[in-house]
């Protein structure tokens, strides 16, 4: 029996794409099962923001092994953290350098997040916002660990009807 590397790539790239849909679907059953047992007047924002807040905070910390402070690409490989994050998660994401020092965009030109928040009847705004938590998150816990000034500013999100989703990284000197 031959080994056909393009077929195998094609099944391990149709697997990996089932298995991203999967963890998002749970994502969505598990915030319809924490509302139905969360206490009453429970927003689903608020429950969202707290998953995600946990997440950032689990993500940031996987990111300091692989930051240097001293290094003049910090905020580029922070940057780049944050594609590979994404990837992970079947996202389309890149980094896209400034003319300006000190800055980085992330931009993100396919995500099936917004889809899944349709298909479980979630909130769009919910969905900017948890992922809006989910990277500031990481941003705070970045500037705690290096004693860093970066900030992360939301531009553009394909669930507001934007055809990208657009954030700014910034960092004071």
């Amino acid at each position: 029996m031959s080994f056909n590397p393009e077929e195998e790539l094609r099944r391990l790239l149709a697997r990996f794409d089932l298995l991203a849909g999967i963890v998002r679907a749970t994502w969505y059953e598990w915030r319809q099962a924490a509302l139905e047992f969360a206490k009453p007047g429970t927003k689903p924002l608020d429950l969202v923001l707290r998953a995600w807040e946990i997440v950032g905070h689990d993500t940031a910390m996987s990111y300091f092994m692989a930051l240097r402070k001293n290094s003049p690409t910090f905020l580029e490989d922070l940057g780049r953290l944050i594609v590979m994050s994404s990837r992970a998660m079947g996202e389309d994401a890149v980094v896209v350098k400034s003319d300006k020092p000190n800055e980085v965009f992330v931009q993100w030109n396919e995500c099936p997040w917004p889809e899944f928040a349709r298909r479980y009847k979630a909130d769009m705004e919910e969905d900017v916002l948890g992922c809006d938590k989910w990277f500031q998150t990481v941003i705070e816990d970045v500037n705690k660990h290096f004693g860093t000034k970066v900030k992360l500013e939301t531009l553009k999100a394909i669930p507001r009807g934007d055809p990208i989703c657009l954030r700014r990284l910034s960092m004071e000197g």
